[in-house]
């Protein structure tokens, strides 16, 4: 994960250099601030607590509780600044963005048993539907976007790299037994479960297209809509029950953002010169 962490930074350095460079240049503040929202979903390694009963045998077979495989859902919004530069064909932006991720912990059964105690020859069980964990974080998006047409267009593609660094805020899990009566053990359950990593960091690539045509001069807000895809988690058991696979530091997915962006500074229409 750290090697992946400086190449990203490595890759991104530059680009910040000529970043610098060009905004010095600039006669103009071709600055565009975008409120987004967003949804992605990934998949990983279920991660199973060692309190969980693996699988249950009834006569002369024995049934699994849970397949190998598990999904991290989220879904964002934020606020993100945009600055334009070489010809406002390329846009660097960050921000602020909340994030929730969730996971669950459910079987490929009715319900499955989780291991209260045990003492000597006897366990206690409770059975449990599912567990549901939600970690609430607050991060900072970092995006690089390049347009590929030299000139301004109504509706047109570009390209995206982006990554997502976050800090856990907050997490909770909501436990659903199989009967009611079993909930006298739920402070006990959330006793047994793991804490989450306080960071974690997504990387991510996207094709996505602007609509909505610039005009020098005049307020013009645009949209843009993005597919997002790959979908990167880079930090490794940062969230319940879900991790990276086994012999791979990524687990994977995709997703789509929405944004609407409007102009802070002067509107400058794409392939225009601004130095």
């Amino acid at each position: 994960m750290k090697t992946m962490l400086m190449m990203l930074v490595m890759a991104l350095f530059p680009v910040y250099e000529l970043f610098a460079q060009e905004m010095q240049k600039s006669k103009h503040n071709n600055l565009k601030l975008a409120f987004e929202f967003g949804a992605n979903f990934a998949e990983g390694r279920l991660v199973k607590p060692e309190q969980i009963r693996e699988s249950h045998s009834y006569g002369t077979y024995n049934y699994g509780y849970f397949g190998d495989y598990n999904h991290l859902n989220t879904t964002y919004f934020g606020i993100k600044p945009e600055y334009f530069v070489f010809n406002n064909r390329v846009g660097i932006a960050s921000g602020l963005r909340f994030t929730v991720a969730k996971s669950e912990l459910a079987s490929n059964r009715d319900n499955y048993l989780w291991k209260l105690s045990e003492d000597g020859l006897y366990t206690d069980y409770v059975s449990i539907k599912d567990i549901k964990h939600r970690s609430y974080l607050l991060g900072v998006p970092v995006e690089i976007r390049i347009f590929p047409n030299n000139r301004e267009l109504p509706f047109q593609h570009y390209f995206t790299l982006g990554a997502s660094f976050n800090f856990s805020v907050y997490s909770e899990n909501e436990i659903n037994f199989a009967n009611k009566s079993m909930e006298i053990h739920n402070d006990l359950v959330h006793s047994q479960l793991a804490s989450n990593n306080i960071f974690s960091s997504f990387l991510y690539g996207a094709i996505g297209f602007k609509i909505g045509k610039t005009k020098e001069g005049r307020f013009i807000p645009w949209g843009n809509i993005d597919f997002v895809f790959p979908y990167f988690m880079l930090s490794d058991k940062t969230f319940s029950f879900v991790t990276s696979y086994d012999d791979s530091p990524l687990s994977f997915g995709m997703g789509i953002q929405l944004s609407l962006q409007i102009p802070i500074g002067k509107n400058v229409p794409m392939g225009s010169k601004t130095n």
